[in-house]
């Protein structure tokens, strides 16, 4: 036998042994089949065992434990109904210490007088700002300055208004701003105005000569029409 399976070719080899294995394979399922089966059929029973279970159920009625429950539930509930619990009335001691506590605020708040109102930090703060810019020199003072270092010198707006930028970026304004400025020192006769060639030229006399202004400086002008240059 050894030598005929030696001799057998090796396709026919492993086409029985498929062949083999396939039949092991229905076999099984056979079984299976077979079993799958037979649990339906017994839970199928089981299911017609419950509907009829519960058809006598009702015809019996509920076990006697179930009926002797709510009896005993319906007995203890009057018995709990008729003992409320007594709530002690609050203390007349506690009632008069609370009454007794706002009239003695009252007394002491009256005692220490109004209450002194301390200014907010916005308005310390605004009132730092102030005083800072009162220390400061005024603008009319800052352009006046410049004129006084080209004494004698005529000098046109645009000028001015340059100079200013560029010694005291901070205070930059408009042009139309420091003509005005220039324009009140004319008028009040601390520097010379004239027109040359159609444009106002406005000239510092000698710092000896300087007089100051009597009036308060301006710093606020506001932007008026723009005059004839």
């Amino acid at each position: 036998m050894a030598d005929a399976s030696k001799n057998t070719p090796i396709q026919n080899r492993y086409a029985e042994q498929f062949a083999a294995d396939r039949e092991a394979n229905r076999k099984e399922q056979e079984s299976v089949s077979a079993q799958i089966t037979e649990l339906q059929g017994r839970l199928k029973q089981l299911k017609a065992d419950e509907l009829l279970l519960s058809d006598m159920q009702g015809l019996v009625g509920p076990p006697a434990e179930q009926q002797s429950a709510p009896a005993v539930l319906e007995t203890n509930a009057p018995a709990e109904a008729t003992s409320p619990q007594a709530v002690p009335p609050p203390r007349q001691e506690t009632r008069t210490k609370e009454t007794a506590a706002p009239s003695r605020a009252k007394k002491t708040a009256r005692a220490r007088g109004p209450r002194k109102v301390t200014p907010s930090a916005p308005k310390k703060a605004a009132a730092k700002t102030d005083a800072k810019k009162s220390a400061e020199p005024s603008l009319s003072e800052l352009v006046l300055g410049l004129l006084l270092a080209h004494a004698g010198e005529p000098r046109i707006t645009r000028e001015v208004h340059a100079d200013l930028e560029a010694a005291h970026p901070e205070r930059a304004t408009t042009v139309q701003t420091v003509r005005n400025i220039l324009d009140s020192l004319a008028n009040k006769k601390v520097i010379e105005k004239e027109k040359k060639q159609g444009s106002a030229m406005y000239t510092a006399p000698k710092p000896a000569d300087v007089t100051p202004p009597s009036e308060p400086a301006v710093d606020d002008l506001h932007e008026k029409v723009p005059a004839t240059a």
